[in-house]
C-alpha cells in the first residue's frame, strides 16, 4: 500500500511517498476454564448442598461441615420421597424399616448419605444425613 501526501506550502506539487504501517492485530483474550472440584453429588468445592424436595418446609439445617444434616416436612408421599432421592443419589445399598421409620442408605466416594422418612400427622418428616465413610 502506498500513501500519497501533498504539500500545500510549495508551488510545485511534489509527491511524497509515506511509509506504510503494518496492520495492528488484536489478539482475542484467552479464557481459561477452571474445572471445579466435585467431590460428590452433595459436596462441590467444599460447599455441602443436600438436595431437598421443592415443597420442603425446612426446620433444621446444619450444612457447614460433615456430618451435615437437613430436616424438613413435606406433603409428598413416601414413594415420591424415595423416588426423589434415588434420582439424586442412585439406588440405595441398604433399606430398613424400624419403628415406623424408613431408612435408606446411599454411598458415593467417601460419603454416606442416609435418608430417614417418617410419618408425622398428615406430613412426612425427612431427615438427610451426610457423613464421611471413615
Amino acid at each position: 500500500m502506498i500513501a500519497v501526501g501533498l504539500s500545500a506550502c510549495s508551488s510545485t506539487q511534489d509527491i511524497e511517498e509515506q511509509p506504510t504501517q503494518a496492520p495492528v492485530v488484536v489478539a482475542e483474550p484467552v479464557i481459561e476454564e477452571i474445572e471445579e472440584e466435585v467431590v460428590s453429588k452433595v459436596i462441590n468445592n467444599g460447599v455441602i448442598d443436600i438436595p431437598i424436595l421443592d415443597n420442603a418446609q425446612v426446620f433444621a439445617e446444619f450444612t457447614d461441615k460433615l456430618p451435615a444434616v437437613i430436616n424438613y416436612f413435606t406433603q409428598s408421599s413416601e414413594a415420591q420421597v424415595i423416588d426423589f432421592y434415588q434420582q439424586a443419589f442412585g439406588e440405595p445399598y441398604s433399606q430398613e424399616l424400624k419403628r415406623g421409620r424408613l431408612t435408606l442408605q446411599y454411598q458415593e466416594g467417601k460419603e454416606i448419605m442416609r435418608v430417614v422418612i417418617s410419618q408425622q400427622n398428615k406430613k412426612r418428616q425427612v431427615d438427610v444425613i451426610i457423613e464421611n465413610k471413615n
